[in-house]
């Protein structure tokens, strides 16, 4: 820390009110996943980015910095730090460079119930300064809010902290940077920030073989459990890899027998207890030996009794998915020409340089990066209308494991054929059957955490008569789908599972490791359109997003998918 940054913290503890403070650097932008997305009002994109640069940082080797370009009144932008702030806070510091442009700061917090708080007052928060300052805002003072459940109170955890950057009065292209983004806590910085589990090698989403070390930093707690799930019988069970003891400064470390573990995709459950604050970290590594179970495509499923095999993928030979290659297996959006992508990380061809998709042995692995910023969708309709597709009585299935990190989105889903109206410049209604959508994150606003996921039919463009039948399908379904509740004991991030979908003239009926979870009637549409199957890897879905705690990644392995249709 700097001397004049030094000497700010110490005179703020000096002249601290009676309930006592703590200084919790809650970010200092020396991590590549500390980059953050800038959002704009009034301005194209591209008149305002953030990098992480090492010009003349504050404190530290790094500092964000903001290039940005207003040109006229009502424009702002923000920029968006991810955190989690357990503990009450009363003060919030962050350090400016300024560059004298008049143009006005401020601060918005997002709390746990979603509410929003601004603090922002245009006659003295502005930048009329040049070089290096610390800025203080009081969060107990009378300020702005909205959205949420509008209570007016700070609910905690605080879960984003955003730097607003308003218009000056005249137009403006300058740069400002950001470093040392500090709290006052009435707790201690393990309390404030939720004592969280990190691993510090091998890389989150990298490899593992034989012995593989596997260090970690997890400050604020004592010992951690370590859990993976392993091979055994039909669903395997969940084993104790390590206990591990931790210095006092939180560091140790452990050995992952990976021999003596499923090959392939496996994931590594850290988890950490001081009795006021638990963690659980979730490490997503590809075994490249251990013992190969479950693997491959297994003999035709109950679920799938009478019918013919159509199509099956075990991803075993050369990918096949293109934008535009009309003789790929795959179309790598959603047709037609994507339009309809729904992930805040976008979905990517194949052909870019930023390609999601990839083949590791006999899986296909979809990644979501914030660095390559992309993620990956696969669909059997194309976009000439040509593709894999089955009528009922028919059955879909994929085996695949996803990611447990904030913001995921792994799903297998259905959509009625509208692609060979569309083509011919027709409209036409569309069913879609979400066999699961699973959304990674624990905590508050995270509702698929643990064991659960959700089932979702939906009726679109039907009116309101397939409103009505949407809603009565999906009440029938009972969400969000308990796992361990049909005695499936491994969770969809902890092992692979495989999701079906069974589609009949009277009833349409999902499984999860051919065990019956959940059916309604089969809407109309569905009776008699032909459907095709879409594989993802999204974020959002109108959840928060966060894969910094996993340096930006996470990953997602399909290790088939099945097609069957019958006679009618």
């Amino acid at each position: 820390m700097n001397r004049s940054l030094l000497l700010s913290v110490v005179l703020a503890l000096a002249i601290a009110p009676a309930w006592g403070s703590t200084p919790v650097v809650v970010q200092d932008f020396e991590k590549a996943s500390s980059l953050p997305k800038v959002w704009v009002v009034g301005i194209p994109n591209e008149n305002a980015a953030v990098t992480l640069s090492t010009d003349h940082p504050c404190d530290g080797k790094q500092c964000l910095n903001l290039h940005y370009h207003f040109t006229g009144e009502g424009q702002y932008l923000g920029i968006p730090i991810p955190v989690k702030i357990q503990a009450p806070i009363h003060q919030l510091h962050f350090t400016l460079y300024g560059d004298s442009s008049g143009c006005g700061y401020g601060v918005y917090l997002a709390d746990a119930r979603g509410e929003t708080h601004k603090y922002r007052n245009a006659e003295v928060m502005k930048i009329d300064f040049k070089g290096w300052k610390e800025l203080v805002i009081d969060l107990d003072a009378g300020h702005e809010t909205w959205g949420g459940d509008k209570n007016g109170k700070i609910d905690y955890p605080i879960t984003g902290i955003t730097f607003e950057i308003s218009h000056a009065k005249t137009p403006v292209e300058s740069d400002l940077f950001f470093d040392s983004l500090i709290v006052d806590s009435e707790k201690s910085a393990e309390e404030t920030l939720g004592c969280q589990v990190s691993v510090v090698s091998p890389g989150y989403c990298s490899e593992a073989s034989r012995d593989t070390l596997v260090t970690l930093a997890a400050p604020g707690f004592k010992k951690l459990t370590v859990k993976c799930w392993k091979q055994g019988d039909v669903f395997g069970s969940d084993s104790t890899v390590a206990t591990v003891a931790l210095d006092a400064k939180g560091n140790g470390s452990f050995i992952f027998p990976a021999d003596a573990y499923p090959h392939g995709p496996v994931t590594v459950t850290i988890s950490g207890d001081n009795g006021a604050v638990k963690d659980n970290c979730y490490l997503q590594l590809y075994n490249r030996g251990g013992v190969s179970w479950n693997e491959g495509m297994p003999a035709d499923p109950p679920a799938a009794k009478g019918m013919a095999l159509v199509f099956a993928d075990d991803f075993e030979g050369p990918l096949s998915i293109s934008s535009t290659d009309p003789k790929a297996t795959y179309y790598d959006h959603k047709p037609p020409g994507g339009w309809q992508d729904f992930s805040t990380l976008r979905f990517t061809s194949f052909d870019q340089p930023n390609n999601p998709f990839s083949q590791v042995d006999s899986y296909l692995r979809i990644r979501a990066s914030e660095k390559a910023e992309s993620a990956g969708l696969i669909s059997s309709m194309k976009n000439d209308a040509s593709g894999i597709t089955a009528k009922a009585p028919c059955y879909f299935e994929c085996r695949f494991v996803g990611p447990n990190a904030i913001g995921t989105w792994p799903a297998f889903w259905l959509l009625t054929d509208y692609m060979t109206d569309h083509v011919k410049g027709i409209k036409v209604p569309c069913d879609e059957l979400d066999i699961i959508e699973a959304y990674g994150g624990e905590g508050p606003g995270h509702p698929n955490a643990f064991d659960a996921y959700m089932i979702c039919p939906h009726a679109w463009d039907q009116g309101e008569s397939g409103k009505a039948i949407e809603k009565k399908a999906f009440e029938s379904l009972h969400n969000p789908i308990r796992m361990r509740k049909f005695g499936i004991p491994s969770t969809w991030y902890e092992a692979p599972h495989t999701y079906g979908c069974k589609i009949t003239e009277t009833d349409t009926i999902y499984y999860c490791d051919n065990i019956e979870v959940g059916r309604h009637p089969t809407l109309p549409l569905s009776k008699q359109s032909r459907f095709f199957f879409l594989i993802n890897l999204a974020t959002g879905g109108g959840w928060p997003v966060d894969l910094s705690r996993y340096d930006g990644l996470a990953d997602m392995y399909v290790d088939y998918v099945r097609v069957y249709q019958g006679e009618k």
